[in-house]
């Protein structure tokens, strides 16, 4: 093969890598978002729901697990500044995607209709249909059941301390708690509820923009980083067979 060839190969590799990476590490919900107003308790409205909308300062702080056990379900709203994050590698199926997928025979869809599965522990979630548990360390240093927006719990992973969106105490799946006791046993964690901070109707409307975004943005980047390997990597390329043709 020639070594044109292989440089070419080589960059696209790199490229590739590249790009799967930044469609799975890039969470455009942030940009999107980041124009809407913080909500305080004197902005609510009965009969609207807040949960995953930014926090404003009199929002209760959770500060430990006791406060959160002993919260209403789907009723007080509180908010976490997060500390530090345990993925659980148990994941629940997102409410606003679509439950059923089409079941295929040999690549072709045969119309049959499959449920997809509540609950999953496996991290290879292509379609990205579900939501992780996390366990959510609080200021106390007490844990506690959370599922929060991937790029809040990618900035906690990184280190920063940051106020997560409004959530509400919901109840936790059983198979979701039959998966969970271990890790929540080994913190101390109750499994009766879940911090739930998903905004469901602002996911619904613009999921599928999220998704277009984010493969826009790899798509790009496996583009510009394989031209740019391939200009450089070759010139290098070229330099080194120079000095090996002037060797001999």
């Amino acid at each position: 093969m020639k070594l044109e060839k292989i440089i070419t190969c080589i960059s696209a590799v790199i490229a590739l890598i590249a790009a799967v990476f930044l469609f799975f590490h890039f969470y455009p919900e942030n940009l999107l978002r980041r124009s809407e107003p913080a909500v305080n308790p004197k902005d609510m409205e009965p009969g609207v729901i807040y949960t995953g909308s930014r926090a404003g300062e009199d929002i209760q702080r959770l500060s430990g697990k006791e406060e959160f056990a002993a919260l209403t379900f789907d009723y007080d709203y509180v908010t976490v500044e997060g500390k530090e994050i345990i993925p659980t590698k148990v994941y629940s199926l997102k409410p606003w995607v679509n439950p059923y997928s089409t079941q295929r025979i040999n690549r072709r869809a045969t119309g049959v209709k499959r449920r997809k599965k509540d609950i999953i522990t496996s991290a290879l979630d292509m379609q990205e249909d579900y939501n992780q548990y996390y366990l959510l360390e609080l200021s106390d240093s007490s844990y506690i059941l959370a599922q929060i927006p991937p790029g809040e719990a990618s900035a906690i992973r990184r280190g920063k301390e940051i106020t997560l969106p409004i959530g509400r105490k919901t109840r936790l799946n059983q198979t979701a708690k039959s998966l969970l006791t271990e890790i929540c046993n080994q913190y101390g964690v109750e499994t009766e509820g879940v911090l739930y901070t998903f905004d469901e109707e602002w996911y619904e409307k613009h999921y599928i923009w999220v998704f277009l975004i984010r493969f826009a943005a790899a798509f790009a980047a496996l583009f510009v980083i394989a031209v740019i390997l391939d200009f450089a990597v070759g010139k290098i390329g070229k330099k080194i067979g120079a000095k090996y043709h002037d060797t001999i």
